[in-house]
Formats: C-alpha cells, sequence, structure tokens
C-alpha cells in the first residue's frame, strides 16, 4: 500500500473510531488531500480528521475549519429537508422511497460523516406532479426534467432529484426491471406511504448503484467507505446467501467481491496487491462522480477481451472509429444495418464537432501511455461488467 493510500485509510478511520490521527506523512501534502477530499466529497472525513492532528500552520488549519463547517452545516441542512420532504409526502398520501445517500446517512457514526450532493427519493408511478408540487410547496423550483429524474432546487445549495425509476435503463436492463418497482422495499416503520429497502436489499441496491457509477464513467474512494461502514455494522445481520445469489442474478457478483476485498484491505491498512493498488488509484482519481473520459475503458475492454496486447494507436482507432456494438446503443436505427455505420460515425464526428462532446475524451487520448491503457483494461476485464 502506498503511503498516501495508507494516510487516507487513517484518516477515515479516525474519524470513524473517534481517535486523532498522526501527522501527515513525508512525501504526502496537504493541498494533495484537502483536493482529494474535495473530488470525492469527504472533507469531513478526511479534513476533519486532519484538522485535529499536529504540525499544521494556524493558515491551513483556518482553511480546512472552514470546509468543515461548510459540510457540517450542509448536513444540517439536508437532514432538516429530508425529514420535512417525507413528512409532507406522507401527509400528501404520495409513495415514496428515499434513495441511497439519504439512507447512508444514518449509517454512519454520525450524519455529517456521509456527504452528500442532493437527496434523492423514488416516486412511485402516478405521483410525479403531485410530489412536484409538494417540492414547490417547501420553496424548490423544477430546473430540469430528464429522462428518469426531475431536478429541484432551492437557494443557496439543496437540491433534491425526484426519480421515476430507481436504475437507469439505458445502463442495463436487466438491473432496470430488478429495480423497477417496490417490490423489493418494505413500507418503513412508523410510515403508510413511505417505503425502505431491508438490510439485505438495500446493500444489494448499494452496490448495484456503485457499479453502474464505475461502469459509466469511474466512481470514487468514498463508496469503499460505505461498503466498509455498511458490513461493520449489519454484516452479523445480512444473509449472505441470498444476497451473492441475487449479485449473481444482475452480473455484479464479482465487482462486489473486488469492492469488499478493496475495502476491507484498505480501511484495515493491510498490505495491498499490485491489482488492488491500481484499482485503489484509478478510483482516488475518478472521483465521486467519475470522469467523463473515463466511459471508454468499459466499452474498450469487452472489445478487445481476447488481445492480448493493447496499443495507444488501437485505442485511438477504436474511439473514431468505434463497433457495430458500441455505435447501437447510441444510433439505434443502426441495428442489423452495418452498412449505415459510416453515416453513423460521419454524425457522430460532427455533433463531436460542433457540440464540444468527447473533448475530455480526446485529450485523454493524446496523453495517455501504453501501460495505462494495460492497466484500466485490466480493472475493467476483470471486473466483468456486461451490462446490456
Amino acid at each position: 500500500m502506498s503511503v498516501l493510500s495508507d494516510y487516507l485509510a487513517e484518516l477515515v478511520r479516525s474519524q470513524l473510531d473517534g481517535c486523532k490521527a498522526n501527522s501527515i506523512p513525508d512525501g504526502v501534502k496537504i493541498e494533495e488531500l484537502v483536493h482529494l477530499s474535495h473530488i470525492n466529497h469527504m472533507d469531513y472525513l478526511l479534513l476533519g480528521a486532519l484538522l485535529k492532528t499536529t504540525g499544521i500552520s494556524k493558515e491551513w488549519k483556518e482553511i480546512l475549519r472552514n470546509y468543515v463547517m461548510r459540510s457540517i452545516v450542509r448536513t444540517t441542512e439536508q437532514v432538516m429537508e429530508y425529514k420535512e420532504m417525507v413528512r409532507r409526502f406522507e401527509k400528501n398520501e404520495i409513495v415514496n422511497q428515499p434513495m441511497k445517500g439519504a439512507w447512508m446517512k444514518f449509517i454512519y457514526p454520525s450524519p455529517e460523516m456521509r456527504e452528500m450532493s442532493d437527496i434523492d427519493v423514488l416516486i412511485k408511478c402516478g405521483y410525479m406532479e403531485k410530489a412536484g408540487e409538494v417540492l414547490k410547496g417547501m420553496g424548490y423550483s423544477l430546473q430540469q426534467a430528464i429522462k428518469h429524474h426531475d431536478i429541484y432546487v432551492k437557494k443557496p445549495f439543496m437540491v433534491i432529484e425526484a426519480h421515476k425509476a430507481m436504475y437507469d435503463k439505458t445502463v442495463d436492463n436487466n438491473q432496470y426491471k430488478y429495480f423497477s418497482d417496490f417490490s423489493k422495499a418494505k413500507l418503513k416503520e412508523g410510515h403508510a406511504y413511505t417505503y425502505d429497502f431491508g438490510v439485505d436489499d438495500f446493500y444489494i441496491y448499494m452496490i448495484a448503484h456503485m457499479a453502474k457509477h464505475f461502469y459509466v464513467m469511474g466512481c470514487g474512494i468514498r463508496n469503499l467507505v460505505d461498503i466498509y461502514v455498511y458490513l461493520n455494522k449489519y454484516e452479523k445481520n445480512m444473509d449472505r446467501q441470498y444476497i451473492d445469489t441475487e449479485l449473481k442474478k444482475l452480473g455484479i457478483d464479482i465487482f462486489a467481491k473486488y469492492m469488499e476485498e478493496l475495502a476491507i484491505t484498505w480501511l484495515e491498512r493491510l498490505p495491498f496487491s499490485s491489482f488492488q493498488q491500481q484499482l485503489f488509484d484509478y478510483m482516488l482519481d475518478s472521483g465521486i462522480y467519475g470522469k467523463d473520459e473515463n466511459g471508454i475503458w468499459h466499452k474498450f475492454s469487452e472489445e478487445k477481451m481476447k488481445e492480448k496486447s493493447t496499443s495507444t494507436k488501437q485505442l485511438k482507432l477504436w474511439y473514431f472509429f468505434p463497433p457495430m456494438t458500441y455505435m447501437t446503443e447510441y444510433y439505434p436505427w443502426l441495428e442489423g444495418k452495418t452498412i449505415l455505420l459510416p453515416i453513423a460515425w460521419m454524425i457522430r464526428a460532427c455533433r463531436g464537432i460542433f457540440m464540444n462532446k468527447g473533448s475530455k475524451k480526446r485529450k485523454m487520448l493524446h496523453k495517455i501511455e501504453e501501460d495505462k491503457i494495460l492497466v484500466y483494461k485490466n480493472i475493467y476485464q476483470k471486473m466483468q461488467l456486461h451490462f446490456k
């Protein structure tokens, strides 16, 4: 395990366990820790722990204190808004189910340890319009209606996403169907219209949600902390046979195995294998939402699965002239019409130029080294996420 990986684990554990971490070790810069805490949405966990250490200048302590206070204020507001939202949904008889972040906040030792950028809630079909009126009554305005959720905002920073579906159909139809209704959920105790997953089903959803982000653009290390905290709290009460069976049905059992092992190895501060270090570094750099340019790896890895070697030239060729399997996802009219593939390539190129789509991917293609291509391809092949 690298010095940076180990110290990040020490900071996280010091917050979870309520103890004091050691000072910043040689080879690790405070600027780097602040940057990583921001992109992974872990300001309270990492910077809160860092603030308690010795050897930090007054200037940096003030900076860290501001970041931590901002995180605490945001969490306090979110918890209040979450409770008020559920209260109003109950009053107005709106069937709903709060999603991942709103659930996870209350599993950590204290809610501020688990940051979230917005409140996600699933609204049962037929109740979206009514839910929108309730949210507007709370001071929110509809910012944008996207394919499977509506985004409501209230200044200065509150965001509620009202989802029509628990899972994105365009990522994997199998998982979309699995989470398409409230059949896996049960009424929350003391409520008539608000649902929750049980311990086992929430864990399955948590892994599925993580796998989706990893597959589309990558995901950050906070997901590893989620796994670690959840298992430490509920593992003795979990039906592992049921969970493993369901994960296998969803095609994410291998992914879950690697992520569970990485979470435990990292936060127990055990030695990393070379692959675990590569995977951790990739996730650490991806940040909480991943990177747009990371979206290339899963498809490229699937297409090149049988090849023993991969070069920068192959990657560029693949990117500018993707195979039929990739193109039909974005241009459904291509299905069964291979002769039209060159036309689809031209349309894709024009969209890329005039709409500035894929600019980050193109920059990545010019800068990436061949050993990195092999590392990323190996990561995605090992995960075996073959979504349809």
